[in-house]
């Protein structure tokens, strides 16, 4: 893996500090499929948030998401990355909602699929270290997306006409959400009105347009001032904050912290856990 790894794919032990990685620390521009094959003392954060880790459970990560182990070297298990060029080889519309950023929930497999899945990781890594063709690779990728789409812990909502809804809204979302933040602007682009695309997201999320977008732009805030260099200024406009006050007191409503406390709480634990 190079120090510019937005082409890479490949599949590496949770415990191996890769390129780019600041103590066991990353936000790499892949995708990333991380699988905890035993339950050790690791604590996983997962975009500034604390996720548990268990025996044979599986979170999918999106670019740019935050990923933290520490201690690394106790973590047990698998990561496989992979580019985004090669996501629209490997992803259908049941593996999609995997990598919703805003979805980060764990994946639990039995121990019948368990073995399924690792076979497909043995053989991925057999490819890897030896002729390493990206496409015989994306093909086992593909395979075993397709396997963890089959649990029932892998489908959040029913993979019918919502879902696919749903997995548009989120596109658009993800697309737009810096300068767009209006229920209409997202509601018209899908084909709903307003009132009923809040009643499909109340449904399977829990939360209204509104509350996810305000999701969305603090936990970009969030990477950019504990994981960038940006000032608060260049993070408030580059959001689509037309001044930085209006930024600092919307973070500071959102999280409970003004975006210069949570900069050195970040560095406090940055400090600790080197």
């Amino acid at each position: 893996m190079t120090d510019h790894p937005d082409t890479y794919y490949g599949i590496v032990p949770l415990s191996e500090q890769l390129p780019g990685m600041q103590d066991g620390s990353c936000r790499f521009q892949l995708f990333q499929i991380v699988w905890f094959r035993q339950s050790a003392a690791v604590e996983q954060m997962i975009d500034f948030e604390r996720y548990p880790v268990e025996p044979d459970t599986i979170y999918c990560l999106a670019p740019a998401q935050v990923h933290v182990l520490s201690p690394l070297e106790r973590a047990d298990g698998v990561r496989i990355l992979f580019p985004v060029d090669m996501y629209g080889q490997v992803i259908d519309d049941e593996s999609r909602w995997f990598f919703n950023p805003l979805v980060n929930e764990g994946i639990g497999v039995g121990s019948g699929l368990s073995g399924t899945l690792w076979r497909v990781c043995e053989m991925m890594r057999e490819e890897c270290g030896g002729v390493n063709d990206a496409e015989v690779f994306a093909a086992l990728l593909k395979v075993f997306l397709r396997n963890l789409a089959r649990t029932d812990s892998a489908r959040p909502v029913s993979f019918e006409l919502d879902a696919a809804r749903l997995n548009s809204l989120f596109s658009l979302i993800n697309t737009h959400y810096k300068r767009e933040r209006s229920a209409s602007f997202y509601a018209s682009r899908i084909g709903l009105s307003p009132k009923r695309l809040n009643e499909i997201l109340k449904k399977a999320t829990g939360l209204t347009l509104t509350a996810i977008l305000h999701y969305r732009l603090v936990m970009e805030a969030r990477r950019e001032i504990g994981y960038g260099d940006k000032t608060f200024k260049e993070i408030a406009y580059g959001l689509g904050f037309s001044e930085q006050a209006y930024f600092s007191r919307f973070f500071r409503k959102q999280t409970g912290m003004t975006p210069q406390e949570f900069r050195s709480r970040m560095f406090k634990l940055s400090k600790h856990t080197g």
